[in-house]
């Protein structure tokens, strides 16, 4: 009989740092681009697991002495190809025992239908304007679960100021993947109230000034992301020379939309062209930093 304990103890053993289990009764009232249910409807659950990031790719980064390291070992590699491994042995674990295992790892490239914002890691992402429901009464694809909902439904951990999720062991040094199932399997309780006192550290130490109350900003994270802060290592003279808005795009006081940050992409390529897509981040994750040994300072990890 599977239980709760198998799964936990198989996610450990394959890999994961963290486990929960959520009830299904915690995503009522998502909309249903974001609702497990859509995906399974005789969904029980959603597993959710942990992969920390080791935090001196962080350190070293803040340091100036690598970038790549973070980039391909961190948000490629976890997302891309440890993450689907460790989720097509879970989803065996479950269909053995006859129940359904919807696998879901992070979309990188994708937004849904309405959704504007952009991932700051990548070289850019695609919104599915174009997608249609096939029914009236039906979501329009892709459904994509919202990562900051489905942690705080496993007991795992809750967006903090920035809008990235914070764990009690690892803090924002995390990546996700989450598995909705029709096993009845003992859920946890959701992750109560957020380890973030919205102490404004990660606001502080972003250079592009991309985080405020409302939260992260993401086409203004994409751009320091890349690298257009005078903090960037790469930075030469010549970078936008000609340019009358140069000295506010590199102190961080240029706001950038989805249009103006596109157009200042190609004039971002401070390290080779990435053949995975993913760009390196040459703002070193300041903010995680900052929120990270704020969290061990307070206590709180």
């Amino acid at each position: 009989m599977l239980t709760a304990e198998i799964i936990k103890q198989k996610a450990l053993e394959y890999g994961a740092d963290a486990v929960g289990i959520g009830d299904i009764s915690n995503f009522y009232g998502v909309p249903q681009q974001r609702d497990p249910r859509q995906i399974l409807p005789d969904a029980t659950c959603v597993i959710g697991c942990v992969f920390r990031i080791p935090r001196e790719l962080y350190r070293v980064m803040r340091d100036q002495k690598q970038f790549y390291n973070y980039t391909m070992l961190g948000p490629k590699y976890i997302d891309e190809d440890f993450a689907e491994i460790f989720l097509l042995k879970m989803a065996g674990v479950i269909e053995d025992e006859g129940y359904d295992a919807c696998v879901q790892r992070n979309i990188v490239n994708l937004r849904i239908q309405g959704d504007h914002s952009t991932n700051p890691e990548i070289v850019d992402t695609y919104e599915l304007k174009y997608a249609e429901a096939i029914a009236p009464d039906k979501p329009v694809p892709d459904i994509i679960l919202d990562f900051g909902v489905a942690a705080r439904a496993c007991g795992l951990g809750a967006p903090g100021m920035s809008g990235h999720i914070l764990t009690p062991k690892f803090g924002p040094f995390v990546r996700f993947v989450f598995i909705v199932t029709d096993a009845p399997l003992a859920c946890d309780k959701p992750f109560e109230g957020c380890l973030c006192d919205r102490c404004g550290k990660c606001q502080g130490a972003c250079p592009g000034h991309a985080i405020s109350e409302r939260g992260e900003d993401t086409w203004q994270c994409a751009v320091y992301y890349r690298g257009a802060a005078r903090s960037n290592p790469f930075m030469t003279d010549d970078f936008l020379k000609d340019d009358p808005e140069r000295d506010a795009i590199l102190d961080g006081k240029k706001r950038f939309n989805r249009e103006t940050a596109r157009a200042l992409y190609p004039k971002l390529d401070f390290l080779p062209s990435r053949p995975t897509g993913y760009v390196p981040c040459l703002c070193g994750r300041a903010c995680d930093i900052a929120c990270f040994e704020h969290l061990k300072e307070a206590g709180r990890l």
